[in-house]
């Protein structure tokens, strides 16, 4: 599987990541997390190199992003508890674009489509129900709002759950 994911700076990747160990104390589980992200949308089986292709002359344009962090959330198909970014103008302009310049390739997952896409950024996935109050309530107590930037789109290969960066392009500064 190829994911297409929005990459942050150092200081707001820190920040996702004290989230994501929080997240492992309070549930007790020992699960490897991705890197901090937004995912972006996934392919079922694509070539890389293609995706980049596609991907990379209008994100080569693109400028870095402000982010702003100001909730926490939680799907309940998958026990997943997430930050949520504010939708802004050029946040739903770049997931636009990124489906535009995708379109040809197949194996594209509804859920990243334009009309179905939630931005967030996971902090667990696969949280056993019963401990979906305790966990919400601790992650709430360690939670801050924050800001941050988007600095760059990554394509990653998902092997065995874990993330092996393909390609990264950086946005302009």
């Amino acid at each position: 599987m190829q994911v297409i994911v929005l990459r942050f700076d150092y200081a707001s990747s820190t920040k996702v990541e004290t989230m994501q160990e929080q997240g492992k104390v309070a549930s007790l589980k020992n699960e490897t997390s991705l890197p901090p992200h937004i995912t972006l949308q996934t392919f079922s089986q694509t070539e890389p190199l293609a995706l980049k292709k596609a991907v990379e002359p209008w994100a080569e344009l693109i400028k870095q992003l402000p982010l702003s962090f100001s909730s926490l959330g939680f799907f309940k198909q998958q026990g997943t508890f997430y930050l949520a970014p504010v939708i802004t103008h050029d946040l739903a302009d770049l997931h636009r674009s990124l489906n535009l310049a995708t379109r040809e390739f197949t194996g594209q997952n509804t859920l990243y489509l334009q009309d179905n896409w939630v931005p967030h950024v996971t902090v667990m996935n696969n949280v056993a129900a019963p401990f979906w109050g305790p966990l919400f309530a601790r992650l709430a107590l360690e939670f801050e709002p924050f800001t941050g930037t988007a600095t760059a789109i990554e394509c990653w290969s998902i092997i065995q759950g874990r993330a092996q960066t393909e390609w990264s392009v950086f946005l302009s500064e």
